[in-house]
């Protein structure tokens, strides 16, 4: 199998990392959507790459802009940005059908890319799905004061143990507002398997059983970690995630 790693220039000349992991002999695709403010070198994406290359699966793993190893600063990019580049990367990176694998904000990246590319997609599994992140995870639970500064300022600054400090930008959740999907249906045929902590503190678990409610589908499978974090990294964890994928392949 072939591994390349390179960078995609995109329109507006943005450098996108990237690494594939290719052999025209394999029959499945995989491509892997990373979280707000991860990179492909993350557990759960090495994790799903070592798994690839044992099971002769294909793999592409890439950082958003902003992110990682591709270029621009995180604050100065948005959820438009961010499908784009993944739809940049899907276009002119990966060959054939894909089963798309979403972490946290890569989840609703996915959907949004599955949605605008129905005929490349044969399966989703997503992971603590994010989808509405900024507004139901971030707007709507940001204090007046926390409003008022994003208002003024155009920016609020995010401090996390797990993060050197970030900041969430006005654009961001302005932007996000245009690719809101849990007020409507969500018109996908494929296969899509959740898999959500209940321990999570990031994304309430709760909001994978509303998101299942609205995809279309008719092959949705849902499983839920007892003790599993947002994270979902552990060993057991990881080995969920390939029984998940392997649930896919064996629908398609």
């Amino acid at each position: 199998m072939k591994k390349i790693h390179d960078t995609l220039k995109t329109v507006n000349d943005n450098s996108l990392a990237y690494i594939y992991n290719y052999s025209p002999k394999n029959k499945y695709n995989l491509i892997w959507f990373g979280g707000l403010n991860s990179d492909m070198y993350g557990t759960k994406a090495e994790a799903i790459s070592e798994y690839a290359d044992l099971n002769n699966y294909n793999f592409c793993r890439f950082d958003y802009s902003g992110h990682g190893l591709s270029s621009g600063s995180f604050e100065d990019f948005n959820i438009s940005d961010w499908l784009n580049d993944s739809i940049n990367i899907l276009d002119n990176i990966c060959n054939g059908q894909q089963i798309f694998i979403g972490s946290s904000m890569g989840g609703w990246i996915s959907l949004l890319l599955a949605l605008r590319r129905k005929k490349r997609i044969s399966g989703l599994v997503l992971i603590a799905p994010a989808v509405d992140m900024t507004e139901i995870l971030m707007w709507n639970n940001f204090s007046d004061n926390e409003k008022n500064m994003i208002s003024k300022k155009g920016y609020l600054e995010i401090f996390s143990d797990e993060y050197p400090p970030y900041k969430i930008t006005k654009n961001l959740i302005d932007d996000g507002r245009k690719y809101l999907l849990m007020n409507q249906e969500i018109s996908l045929d494929c296969p899509v398997n959740i898999i959500h902590g209940i321990k999570d503190e990031a994304v309430p678990w709760d909001l994978s059983i509303e998101l299942s409610k609205k995809i279309s589908s008719n092959s949705i499978t849902q499983s839920f970690i007892k003790d599993g974090d947002h994270g979902l990294s552990r060993p057991t964890d990881l080995e969920y995630i390939f029984f998940s994928i392997e649930q896919i392949i064996k629908k398609i």
